[in-house]
């Protein structure tokens, strides 16, 4: 499972591909951490947009290295 989504995360597909068959992509809504996306200045990766721009991205990565992802 991939949660939180942070920034930088492009290249995980190819870091997981050949040690995994299935990933699990997941908003987080808990709000725990919260402070942290605050205290680095990432408020932006909190929204649903990049949530979605990242989760299409990651989903394309993951299917080109034969690793199944929810959608």
């Amino acid at each position: 499972m991939i949660a939180p989504m942070l920034p930088e995360t492009e290249g995980l597909a190819e870091l997981l591909a050949g040690k995994i068959d299935h990933v699990i992509l997941d908003r987080m809504n808990y709000h725990y951490a919260d402070w942290v996306y605050r205290r680095y200045g990432l408020e932006e990766k909190m929204t649903n947009g990049y949530f979605d721009r990242t989760e299409q991205g990651l989903s394309s990565a993951f299917a080109h290295f034969g690793i199944s992802c929810n959608d």
